[in-house]
């Protein structure tokens, strides 16, 4: 076995900015989202307030938040790196998340903000409980969010060592760590009060940014045609409709896998759809999908400029390749804009990495205190007994992902794309098709859900998990069961094992099946 390392993993040639504008706004930022986070705890009264805002949010706040909790350090940071190492491939995935808002705006935004009316929900396992009426459902929603939060908080942590390190000149490790510990204070000071409104700053900051950084990445790069040249030089594949990552062949695979996991999975995102919980009124949803979707694909220029840039700088031998992809989105930024964008940019990065966790931490600590707990017939039954315990929960749950960072050489676009896939496949079925069809039966969220974790699990977090204790063989082992190319991304096969589990299921267990009384008018509007 070899030894576990003693450092992160992700080291690498980040520039640091010594540059005091961008070393103020770094700051200013942070001391906002400290701000914001002791007005939230001063407005947090109760676990309504904590994890779903008392129902008080806006059209233009619910828009922004939905399109930031989405991007993050995923977009910033990971869209970039994923673009730089394999070219035109992730844009099947920053092209395709758009219409995943609407996807999700039209089959889930009303039935979800009615339920929160007709029934007492404050979490996607409350809502499944109400749906299916089972505690086993609602238990294995609570476990299966705990499990996709910690991957995905560890891709926003991931992201936030390194731009820690970017503007404040500090160690990686230090970024992580610090990071950790002043992301676990503002998310328990806060709550999603906070989180919401930290979302909505750094919502409208990416934006700016993103339409700066695309214009002087593409003069950078020379224009399209000539970021386009050298890369057609260098490998044709890197511009092609595809892109390079796996060969030709894979590419294809891998771009449609994520054009089905990254359109149809965006409406299991729990992250995502428990934001409808929180509008104010059922009319202020009609715009939310076009203003998050529109707002997605602006932000997104910044992965497609900076990574194709970038690279084809390297390959035309214009700069040296002195930095991992990690770093690519971070490195463009302190080197190759004014210091007036780069602080902008990774202020906003900060947010939105802040903001983004703090949403993950409150279903995930929510899950520990309420859903879990409900489903083995032991709630807490005081309010604010409960609220405490879901704080403490977050604590926990930082941890945790900041160890899956801490021992993971994996890049940042791959474990958000693990995490995505951990909800996809668990969600999606019971959720879209739970909400949408009368047929749906606790049985087939049962081996849905089940199946969908046992697939992720199995092909994604366990051959990871042996990669670093040094069980490097039987995780080769186990890979050599995926039936598909090791670039395929594990999450679709997920996705659509669990959706087949789901119907078939339920249409094997339909007889004497109900559907809750007060649920028939919602499901028929």
């Amino acid at each position: 076995m070899t030894d576990l390392p003693l450092a992160p993993l992700q080291e690498g040639g980040i520039p640091v900015a010594e540059d005091p504008v961008i070393i103020a706004f770094g700051a200013a930022y942070l001391f906002v989202v400290v701000l914001i986070g002791a007005w939230g705890y001063m407005r947090t009264h109760s676990t309504s307030d904590f994890l779903i805002t008392g129902k008080s949010v806006g059209t233009w706040v619910l828009a922004m938040t939905a399109f930031s909790v989405i991007q993050s350090g995923f977009g910033f940071v990971g869209g970039p790196e994923l673009v730089y190492a394999f070219g035109t491939t992730p844009l099947w995935i920053f092209f395709t998340a758009p219409l995943g808002f609407l996807i999700t705006w039209i089959v889930l935004a009303k039935r979800m903000r009615l339920l929160a009316d007709i029934r007492n929900v404050l979490t996607l396992a409350d809502a499944m409980y109400v749906r299916y009426e089972s505690d086993w459902v609602r238990g294995l929603t609570g476990l299966a969010v705990v499990v996709g939060v910690i991957a995905y908080l560890a891709t926003n942590l991931a992201a936030l060592q390194f731009v820690m390190r970017a503007i404040f000149g500090i160690p990686v490790i230090w970024g992580l760590l610090g990071g950790a510990l002043i992301l676990l204070l503002y998310s328990m000071l806060g709550g999603m009060i906070a989180g919401v409104w930290t979302d909505f700053l750094q919502a409208l900051t990416m934006i700016v940014g993103a339409a700066f950084v695309f214009a002087y990445a593409m003069s950078f790069g020379g224009g399209m045609e000539t970021i386009s040249r050298n890369l057609v030089t260098a490998d044709p594949s890197l511009i092609g409709p595809f892109g390079a990552m796996g060969g030709a062949s894979a590419a294809v695979l891998v771009a449609i896998a994520w054009w089905i996991l990254f359109s149809v999975g965006a409406a299991g995102q729990p992250h995502l759809i428990t934001k409808f919980y929180m509008s104010r009124n059922m009319t202020i949803l009609k715009w939310g999908a076009p203003i998050a979707a529109i707002s997605y694909a602006i932000s997104s220029m910044i992965a497609f400029s900076a990574g194709l840039s970038m690279r084809a700088m390297v390959e035309a031998g214009e700069i040296s390749e002195t930095f991992d992809a990690s770093e690519v989105g971070p490195v463009f930024v302190l080197e190759y804009t004014p210091s007036v964008v780069a602080g902008l940019i990774l202020a906003a990065l900060l947010a939105a990495i802040m903001s983004t966790s703090d949403s993950f931490l409150n279903i995930g600590a929510a899950a520990v205190s309420r859903d879990i707990p409900r489903a083995m017939g032991r709630p807490i039954e005081d309010d604010r007994t409960e609220l405490r315990v879901t704080q403490a929960a977050l604590a926990g749950l930082t941890v945790l992902a900041t160890g899956v960072v801490y021992f993971s050489d994996a890049l940042v676009g791959i474990l958000g794309t693990i995490g995505w896939g951990f909800f996809a496949a668990a969600f999606v079925p019971i959720v879209v098709f739970g909400m949408n069809w009368k047929g749906a039966t606790k049985e087939g969220a049962i081996l849905a859900v089940l199946g969908g974790l046992f697939v992720n699990i199995v092909f994604s977090a366990l051959p990871m998990a042996l990669d670093v204790a040094g069980g490097d063989d039987w995780a080769e082992w186990i890979m050599g069961w995926y039936p598909y190319p090791e670039v395929f991304p594990v999450g679709t096969v997920a996705l659509l094992v669990a959706i087949v589990l789901f119907v078939g299921g339920s249409l094997l267990t339909q007889e004497g099946a109900e559907l809750p009384a007060d649920l028939h008018t919602l499901m028929e509007r």
